[in-house]
């Protein structure tokens, strides 16, 4: 219902022409330029072609298509336990699979994500989606598990479509709703992520591990039309090389405390996001229930209705700033830690933890990643690249801290770390408040 109701919307509603005037930035603020420094010259530019408005309706399509694509890799950690099977190999060897999709995952975010500024982002996601598409066949009927291990990793590497979908509603949306926009495609992101595991489940269970994979690359054909029929010619920013683009990423992280600050909050929250769905497998066998792992995947459900807070922090960010959304998210994150403190013991502290931790963690990341990308409206998918490789970074650092913690200190290891984590993000946050609001003073106070 809710793909035919945005499909009539975006029929009967064009895509529209901006005005130069409107689609230009908001300059930044002496604030910004004095925390930030200037932005970094990253292009030479092309002639600049003005670009286009998307409808509600295809931005809907946009969330949509991101949340389809995104499954190709998380779908494989629900079904595990059946490769390992299948393959005859011992859990520790089937753990590499799901390993290489998301080292898969990070590669891409780096290596591909710049591309979006120097070619039409448009036809780099047809192809990437095509690629899952064959991709995903090979690992269904991958003979052993190497072949399924490589076929994983190179899925992962082609997946970060979601991440060019977010620059391009950025670059296609009012600088007032640029916030509510990209908030609507990360919540198709996390409706992604936390809804396909409960789906690959059921289908593995069911049907075996090979079809989640059939399904997945079945699936990447309606997502490519869907894809092809929405979106718009990209308007490159940038005629540098390939090299030269990623030559340009830590210069643009250097010079940029905006920035900076996006990506350390934001990989720590993800630390915290990662350390609690690693683990609640092992919290809901070993506490005082005893359910297995189709619990901890229909977990991801009571996620998913979490995760369109992402929507709502985007809206949040463009009425009342991102700073004030960012603090929030990060004493949201930590009240959750504090009710997740009696999840073992407590269903409801549970089930109550998980929607506000997912809260916490969607909204902060919407109002950092709009916080970075009006650093420099010309160099969205490289901002992105930095931004999203940092926070799939702190992700895997917050799983494996909290993997150790949890065998060594049970629970209690986690929630630990998941507090102190939520204070040390709070602290890069509170430091950079007073320094912004004394900078602004001084500006404001300095003789004509």
């Amino acid at each position: 219902m809710i793909l035919r109701d945005s499909l009539r919307e975006c029929k009967r509603v064009p895509f529209e022409r901006v005005p130069d005037s409107v689609m230009s930035m908001p300059e930044r603020t002496n604030q910004e330029i004095a925390v930030s420094g200037p932005a970094t010259p990253t292009t030479s530019s092309p002639d600049p072609v003005t670009p286009t408005l998307a409808s509600r309706g295809k931005i809907m399509m946009m969330a949509i298509i991101a949340g389809a694509v995104i499954t190709n890799v998380y779908c494989t950690q629900p079904i595990l336990p059946l490769i390992a099977a299948g393959l005859h190999v011992d859990l520790t060897t089937v753990d590499l699979v799901a390993a290489a999709s998301l080292l898969g995952f990070s590669t891409g975010l780096a290596l591909l994500l710049p591309l979006g500024d120097r070619f039409d982002r448009r036809m780099l996601v047809l192809i990437q989606i095509v690629l899952a598409g064959m991709f995903g066949l090979a690992a269904a009927f991958a003979s052993g598990i190497w072949a399924l291990v490589a076929a994983s990793f190179g899925l992962g590497v082609v997946s970060c479509v979601p991440q060019q979908l977010v620059p391009f509603a950025a670059v296609m949306s009012l600088p007032r709703e640029r916030g509510r926009n990209v908030g609507t495609v990360v919540s198709g992101i996390m409706v992604g992520i936390l809804a396909g595991r409960t789906v690959a489940g059921v289908i593995g269970a069911k049907y075996g591990w090979r079809a989640v994979y059939g399904v997945e690359a079945a699936f990447m054909v309606p997502v490519w039309i869907a894809a092809a029929s929405l979106l718009p010619r990209g308007v490159p920013s940038t005629d540098l090389p390939y090299w030269r683009l990623l030559a340009s990423l830590w210069p643009l992280a250097r010079d940029n405390r905006a920035i900076r600050e996006s990506m350390m909050i934001q990989a720590l929250l993800w630390a915290c996001f990662n350390a609690f769905w690693v683990n609640l497998a092992a919290l809901l066998a070993s506490g005082p229930w005893h359910l297995g792992s189709a619990w901890a995947g229909g977990f991801g459900i009571i996620g998913a209705a979490g995760a369109f807070a992402a929507s709502l922090g985007g809206n949040a960010t463009d009425r009342i700033g991102f700073r004030k959304v960012i603090g929030a998210s990060i004493g949201i994150v930590t009240l959750a830690y504090l009710l997740l403190s009696g999840a073992a013991t407590s269903l409801t502290l549970l089930i109550a933890g998980v929607i506000v931790l997912d809260i916490g963690v969607q909204s902060g990341l919407v109002s950092n990643q709009t916080r970075a990308f009006a650093v420099d409206p010309k160099a969205q998918g490289r901002i992105n690249s930095l931004y999203m490789t940092a926070t799939f970074f702190g992700g895997a650092v917050g799983a494996t801290i909290s993997g150790w913690l949890m065998t060594r200190f049970g629970w209690s290891g986690i929630v630990a770390f998941g507090i102190a984590i939520g204070i040390l993000a709070a602290a890069i946050h509170w430091i950079g408040t007073p320094r912004t609001t004394a900078v602004q003073a001084r500006v404001q106070t300095k003789p004509d």
